[in-house]
């Protein structure tokens, strides 16, 4: 049978391949109020701690990276190890009380940051903190309750920064929300220590739980407060490291006006500074309902205007934050009086972030959010690494203090799934009593602060209690590989036909003519237009997952999955499709706690990598003089032979065939490796647009 008289329909029935990942999706824009059906699950509660007064933000320290202070500086890394008050298993707690303890100002909100092992909690028996905790003999290594920061003498800013205008404040003094700069930094504090109507701080703290020694800033040493740290200084030019930055500043006014004008309710790490300084900045959400940032070593600018957040009369305990590094920078911010999140749309003009534009989530299953967290964090990247940072790809977790529940949604405001909360002996937690959450860095766990049935208000007694991680499929189990549809083999009479690869190239593949259950585009031209170039668009970037041990870092295979990477789509969630039963669900396997996102490749000269000798691929593998050296990675083929690997993020394909056989179960969730010849002779014959009309002249 020639290839000219086989229909397209038989064709598509036969092959289906995606060589990048991608899909139709909304672009950054307000979304409409939800109306769509979510399933409500309920999740079985475990109480790791009681006698938590006026317990707010919570989060897990998480693993420090190499390279940063906590890691290269011996006396610090000493209070990572397990056990200690910044081991990568405990969770913080911001609390407004002092436990006992004299404050260090009388005139401060007291407060306290209180380093918890939640493993020490046994099954039905809770750990109970003491209200006179601070006055007991100090928590040696291993104490299941240690405190790690308070509103307290040794705790003052003046400890190491005695000339500092905000000398007088503590680390934590009225403290609601934390956020940990795992990349290259430590953690942070966002303080009303003059509750919801005062100046806030934000305060960056060392390991002894006093505000940083050897403060950058000279003005604000650790604690930056109201008007009083506002930025002084600006980069002459770009510069790296530590002595060099030091040395290469001129004094500025404030870039954008902004302060730290009343309380400072959420605070997410934003990364280090676009001049090139290497400084980590903050965002810090106000009492005005403004955004600000703050630079660890320039002071604070603002970022976006009061009243972006509606925060009305109340205090609002917290204001949740979450930070989208990547592709584009985001901010996300929950705005509980208006029920929805806000996002702030980032750019940066070689000084500082700028604020580009705001849109907002709205939706019918908002109820008072008052915080947010990634369901996945970034715990990878050395340069974003923190539980406020969403990692590539990662939905959110919505806290509804309206209504008590949970909320799974995407980065487009699309609800996913919803859980109430069900307490030992109590039942379902009702409207009132939510008030902040964070995510294990493994991903599968969740803490959160509840006020206990006795009522709400400052100074009541909370709760911090664990549940399971969930998603549009329940409370998470052990995940499960998904089904990859094999179809028949090519008949050999078209193999090596370019003609048959640029027809399959070019279709939009079904189930009926086989697309998989699970799947990143139904063609190869959408991620690949032209054919052969790239998508730029973040709805065609591949995710690419993995699992890694939080404490020790190594990447652990994800149970039951043969892909490295998870699809966007399920045959499942389209209403064109008709043969949807028991398909599964997409998203990102429950496992995976690190997600990558990958840029679709243009596909032009691809082939002639195949023909690149083993020799000279060899020949590169030598250090070049600037610290840079590659290796040649050897695989096994599909025929039993080693061979060099050319193709794939790791060069962990050895041929064109067999890339292109890896992603039709990638990328359209088929198997086919028979199919792939036609569309590799496809490829070969695909040039560089300018090389080819050079060629014609």
């Amino acid at each position: 049978m020639s290839i000219r008289g086989l229909s397209l329909r038989f064709l598509a029935a036969l092959f289906a391949v995606g060589l990048g990942a991608g899909a139709v999706g909304r672009a950054d824009a307000d979304i409409e109020p939800a109306t769509s059906e979510v399933k409500t699950w309920v999740l079985r509660a475990r109480v790791v701690a009681t006698g938590l007064p006026g317990a707010h933000g919570v989060r897990q320290v998480g693993r420090f990276h190499s390279g940063g202070p906590l890691t290269t500086n011996p006396e610090f890394l000493m209070q990572t190890q397990t056990g200690h008050v910044l081991d990568p298993q405990r969770v913080l707690v911001a609390l407004e009380s002092n436990f006992g303890a004299a404050p260090a100002d009388a005139a401060h909100a007291a407060g306290t940051v209180l380093s918890i092992d939640p493993q020490a909690a046994s099954a039905g028996r809770a750990l109970a903190v003491p209200a006179d905790l601070a006055l007991r003999p100090r928590a040696g290594t291993g104490a299941a309750l240690q405190i790690y920061s308070a509103q307290s003498t040794p705790y003052l800013n003046r400890l190491h920064n005695g000339t500092a205008r905000t000398a007088a404040f503590t680390a934590a003094s009225g403290p609601r929300y934390l956020s940990i700069n795992n990349a290259f930094g430590r953690p942070w504090i966002a303080n009303a220590p003059f509750g919801m109507r005062g100046a806030g701080s934000e305060s960056v703290v060392d390991p002894d739980g006093a505000p940083l020694a050897n403060a950058p800033s000279d003005a604000a040493g650790g604690v930056f407060v109201g008007t009083e740290t506002p930025r002084e200084s600006v980069q002459k030019a770009m510069r790296t490291g530590l002595f060099a930055t030091l040395w290469n500043r001129q004094p500025s006014a404030q870039l954008t006006p902004g302060a730290i004008g009343r309380g400072a309710f959420g605070t997410a790490l934003l990364g280090a500074s676009p001049d090139g300084s290497g400084f980590a900045v903050f965002a810090v959400v106000t009492g005005e309902g403004a955004i600000v940032q703050a630079h660890v070593q320039d002071g604070v600018d603002g970022l976006a205007p009061p009243g972006t957040i509606a925060v009305g009369a109340d205090d609002p305990g917290v204001i949740g934050i979450a930070f989208k590094w990547n592709p584009k920078r985001v901010l996300y911010v929950a705005d509980a009086q208006r029920d929805r999140i806000v996002l702030a749309h980032l750019g940066d003009d070689t000084r500082h972030f700028t604020l580009q534009r705001l849109s907002h989530i709205e939706s019918g299953w908002l109820h008072r959010p008052v915080d947010l967290a990634a369901a996945v964090p970034e715990i990878a990247n050395p340069r974003f690494a923190s539980h406020t940072t969403l990692a590539g790809g990662s939905d959110l977790y919505v806290v509804n203090r309206g209504d008590g529940a949970l909320l799974r949604m995407d980065q487009d405001g699309k609800v996913l799934a919803r859980a109430e909360i069900e307490l030992p002996g109590e039942g379902r937690i009702g409207a009132g009593r939510l008030r902040a959450i964070a995510v294990s860095a493994d991903a599968q766990r969740l803490w959160l602060v509840a006020q206990s049935a006795a009522g709400g208000g400052a100074g009541i007694d909370s709760l911090l209690i664990e549940v399971s991680a969930f998603d549009g499929s329940g409370a998470f189990a052990a995940p499960g590989a998904p089904t990859l549809l094999a179809l028949p083999a090519m008949p050999p009479d078209m193999q090596n036909h370019a003609a048959a690869g640029a027809a399959l190239f070019a279709t939009e593949f079904t189930p009926r003519t086989g697309l998989g259950p699970l799947f990143n585009a139904s063609s190869c031209m959408a991620c690949h237009p032209g054919p052969g170039g790239n998508s730029a668009y973040e709805q065609h970037f591949a995710r690419r997952v993995a699992r890694m041990d939080p404490v020790t870092s190594r990447i652990l295979p994800i149970e039951g999955r043969t892909s490295v990477t998870a699809a966007r789509f399920s045959v499942a969630s389209s209403p064109l499709l008709h043969d949807r039963a028991g398909a599964p669900t997409a998203g990102l396997p429950r496992g995976a706690n690190v997600v990558s996102l990958r840029m679709p490749l243009p596909l032009f000269g691809i082939g002639r990598i195949d023909d690149i000798p083993d020799e000279v691929i060899a020949a590169q593998a030598i250090a070049k003089g600037d610290g840079i050296k590659g290796r040649v990675n050897r695989v096994v083929s599909a025929d039993g032979q080693t061979r060099i690997g050319r193709y794939g993020w790791k060069a962990d394909v050895a041929t064109l065939d067999a890339m292109v056989a890896e992603a039709f179960a990638n990328e359209m969730g088929m198997r086919n490796a028979e199919a792939a010849p036609s569309v590799s002779a496809f490829l070969r014959t695909l040039t560089r647009p300018a090389l080819a009309l050079e060629s014609r002249r």
